[in-house]
C-alpha cells in the first residue's frame, strides 16, 4: 500500500514538471527596449522563457540586417506561496546594418520560436553631422583630394562626444596601395556644434598613395560603449551601477584622384615635397690639403612632407683628381606636431690621386614643390681644392689613398696585433714621407721628432746589450734591399692573413714588395696588381682594396690572398735591378 502510494505521488510530480517544461518551451516572449533608433546605435532584444533552459538562441537569421554585438543569459528561481517559478532570460545587443524598416525574424530555441518584431532605423547622415541631439558623431577630412603619386595627403579624423565613453576604438585609414603614418599625438579640445558642447578627439595621418588613379580610403568605424539611460531616479544607485550600451558609428569614405608624375620632371628620381633644404660640412675646412689626406664631405638632406626612405641617393662619379668613397647613407623620419619630415645624411670621402688644383662638383637635388606645383632644384656649391705633393712624392704620381686605420708599427716581438695607427705613421708611406708630411704641421713634427729620438735611444741600448735582437719595422723602409727585411715582412704579412686583419696585410705586403723593388717600390695595391701576371692574385688584391676603402665593416676572408702568396725564392747579393725584375712575379703560384 505504501509503495503504491509513493509511486503515484512520484509519477504525479514528474508529470507536473514535464508539463511545466512543455509550457516553458511554448512560452517564449521577446521585446525591444526601443522601437526606433538611429543608424549606428544599438538596440537590446530581450527573450524570456519559463523554466530553466540551457540552450542559446540561434542568431543566424539576424545576420542579414544586424550585427550581434553581444549575448548574455541569466536564470532565476522564485518561490511564491510554495510554488516554484523558474525563468531564463537572454539579452542580445543588436547593431542595425542599414536604415529603414527592419524586421527581427523569429529565433529558434530548442525547436520553439520567438515572435517577430519590427524596428525603425533612421539614417544617421554617415555620422558626420550633429543636429544638437546626437551624443556622438564622426568627421573626416583631407587637405587635398588630387595629390601626386607618392605625395603626402593629410588625413584628419575627429570624434565628437557629448557623453563619456566607457571604452572605444577607432579604425585607422588603410589601403593596399598607400603608405600610412600617424602624425603626432591625439589632440583633445572642446567645441560647440548646434548649441551643444562637444569634446573633440582629433587624429591626423599622412597618407602616401603609391599608384595613380582613383583611390578610395575606407570610412572609419568607431566602436564604443556609452552610458545607458535609466528609468530609475536614484543618483546613488546610478553612480554605483551605471549601465552602458555599445555604439558603432561609420564616418565618410574619402576618394582621392591621384595624379601621375608630371612629364616636365626630368630627374631620374621623383621627390614630391613641401620644401627641401641641403646642408653640408667639410673636413678639413681649408682649401689646401696634403697629398694622401682625405677630404670628407657630409651632406644633410631635409624634406618636409616625405619620409626619410623617400629621399633619393644620387649616384656620383669620381671627380677629376680624386677617388670617391661614399659611405652608406642614413635615413630617419621626424614626426612633427602636424607634419612629417624626412632626413638623409650622405658621407663622402674624396681621396686625391695626384697633386694639383681641382674642383669638386656641386651637389644638386631635383624635387617637385607640391605647394606651388612646380619643379625646383636645391644645390650646394662646388669647391676648389689644392692638393700639395708630399715631401718625397713626385708630381703626377698616381697612388690610392693611404690607409688611415692601420696599426702602429712596433719593434716588440710580442706586441698586440691590430693596434690603432699613430697619426704620424701611416701604412703605405715611407718613413721619409711621414716625416715630410709632419713638417707641415708643427705640433705633429715635434711629437714625431721626440718619438724618433726615444726610439733611437732604445735601439742603441738594445744593440749594446745584445739581448733579444730586435729589428724595428722602419728598418724595412730604410734598407729595402735587405733580404732579412723581406723575410720579416713576409712573416708578418702571413700572420696578418691568418688574423684576417686587412690593414696589416696591406701594410706588410707593400713592405714585402718594397724589398724586391728597391728602385721603384709600388705605392699601393693598384700599382702592385699591375706588375703581376696572375689574374687570381689581381682579383684578391682588388678585394682587399674594396674591403679597406669601400666596405670597411665587411668581414674579410684572407684565404684567397694567402693562398696566392706561398713563398719567395731566396735571394743572394744580387743587383737592385735584377732583384726588381725577378722577385715579385714569383710570389704568386
Amino acid at each position: 500500500m505504501n509503495k503504491t502510494f509513493y509511486f503515484l505521488i512520484s509519477t504525479s510530480l514528474f508529470l507536473s514538471l514535464w508539463l511545466n517544461t512543455v509550457q516553458a518551451r511554448a512560452a517564449l516572449t521577446a521585446h525591444l527596449d526601443r522601437s526606433q533608433v538611429t543608424e549606428g546605435e544599438t538596440v537590446r532584444l530581450t527573450i524570456e522563457a519559463a523554466g530553466q533552459v540551457s540552450s542559446m538562441p540561434d542568431t543566424r537569421a539576424l545576420n542579414q540586417d544586424f550585427e550581434v554585438a553581444g549575448t548574455m543569459s541569466s536564470s532565476r528561481v522564485n518561490l511564491v506561496n510554495g510554488k516554484m517559478d523558474a525563468r531564463t532570460t537572454w539579452t542580445l545587443s543588436l547593431i542595425p546594418l542599414r536604415s529603414g524598416q527592419l524586421t527581427i525574424p523569429p529565433l529558434n530555441i530548442n525547436g520553439e520560436y520567438t515572435p517577430e518584431l519590427t524596428l525603425h532605423v533612421t539614417e544617421a547622415s554617415t555620422g558626420t553631422g550633429s543636429d544638437g541631439n546626437t551624443p556622438i558623431f564622426l568627421e573626416t577630412e583631407v587637405d587635398k583630394t588630387d595629390p601626386y603619386v607618392q605625395g603626402k595627403v593629410r588625413y584628419t579624423q575627429r570624434v565628437f562626444l557629448a557623453v563619456n565613453l566607457a571604452q572605444g576604438s577607432l579604425s585607422e585609414p588603410e589601403h593596399e596601395n598607400a603608405l600610412v603614418q600617424k602624425l603626432g599625438e591625439d589632440r583633445e579640445y572642446v567645441t560647440q556644434r548646434n548649441g551643444r558642447s562637444y569634446t573633440v578627439i582629433e587624429r591626423q595621418f599622412a597618407i602616401f598613395p603609391q599608384t595613380s588613379g582613383l583611390m578610395v580610403i575606407p570610412a572609419p568605424v568607431l566602436n564604443a560603449q556609452i552610458p545607458q539611460s535609466s528609468n530609475r531616479h536614484d543618483p546613488f544607485f546610478d553612480r554605483l551601477f551605471t549601465n552602458t550600451r555599445p555604439v558603432r558609428l561609420r564616418g565618410e569614405a574619402v576618394t582621392l584622384d591621384v595624379r601621375p608624375r608630371p612629364g616636365q620632371s626630368q630627374s631620374p628620381y621623383w621627390l614630391p615635397a613641401e620644401s627641401v633644404t641641403l646642408q653640408e660640412t667639410w673636413q678639413p675646412e681649408n682649401d689646401t690639403i696634403n697629398f694622401g689626406d682625405p677630404v670628407t664631405r657630409t651632406i644633410t638632406l631635409k624634406a618636409l612632407g616625405v619620409t626619410g626612405e623617400q629621399l633619393p641617393e644620387p649616384k656620383l662619379a669620381d671627380p677629376a683628381g680624386f677617388k670617391l668613397y661614399p659611405d652608406r647613407a642614413q635615413s630617419v623620419t621626424q614626426n612633427l606636431p602636424d607634419n612629417i619630415q624626412g632626413e638623409k645624411t650622405l658621407r663622402l670621402a674624396y681621396m686625391p690621386t695626384q697633386p694639383g688644383k681641382y674642383t669638386l662638383p656641386a651637389f644638386s637635388i631635383h624635387w617637385w614643390d607640391t605647394a606651388t606645383d612646380s619643379a625646383r632644384i636645391a644645390t650646394l656649391p662646388e669647391r676648389t681644392i689644392e692638393v700639395l705633393p708630399g715631401a718625397s712624392q713626385p708630381h703626377g704620381a698616381l697612388t690610392p689613398a693611404p690607409d688611415l686605420t692601420g696599426p702602429i708599427e712596433t719593434d716588440m716581438p710580442h706586441a698586440r696585433q691590430g693596434a690603432p695607427a699613430a697619426p704620424f705613421f701611416q701604412p703605405g708611406l715611407s718613413a721619409t714621407d711621414t716625416a715630410g708630411s709632419s713638417t707641415r704641421h708643427t705640433g705633429w713634427f715635434w711629437a714625431a721628432l721626440l718619438f724618433a729620438a726615444l726610439w733611437l735611444i732604445t735601439l742603441g741600448f738594445l744593440w749594446r746589450t745584445r739581448r733579444h735582437p730586435l729589428r724595428p719595422a722602419t728598418a724595412i723602409e730604410t734598407t729595402p734591399g735587405d733580404p732579412q727585411n723581406a723575410r720579416d715582412a713576409r712573416k708578418r704579412f702571413l700572420a696578418a692573413c691568418r688574423d684576417n686583419n686587412p690593414q696589416q696585410a696591406r701594410y706588410y705586403l707593400l713592405k714585402w714588395a718594397a724589398a724586391h723593388w728597391p728602385d721603384s717600390p709600388p705605392k699601393g695595391l693598384d700599382e702592385l696588381a699591375m706588375r703581376l701576371d696572375d689574374t687570381h692574385a689581381r682579383a684578391a688584391l682588388k678585394q682587399l682594396d674594396r674591403i679597406l676603402y669601400r666596405h670597411p665593416n665587411e668581414n674579410w676572408d684572407s684565404s684567397e690572398l694567402s693562398k696566392r702568396v706561398v713563398d719567395l725564392p731566396k735571394h743572394g747579393r744580387k743587383s737592385k735591378s735584377t732583384s726588381g725584375r725577378n722577385a715579385l712575379p714569383g710570389l704568386y703560384s
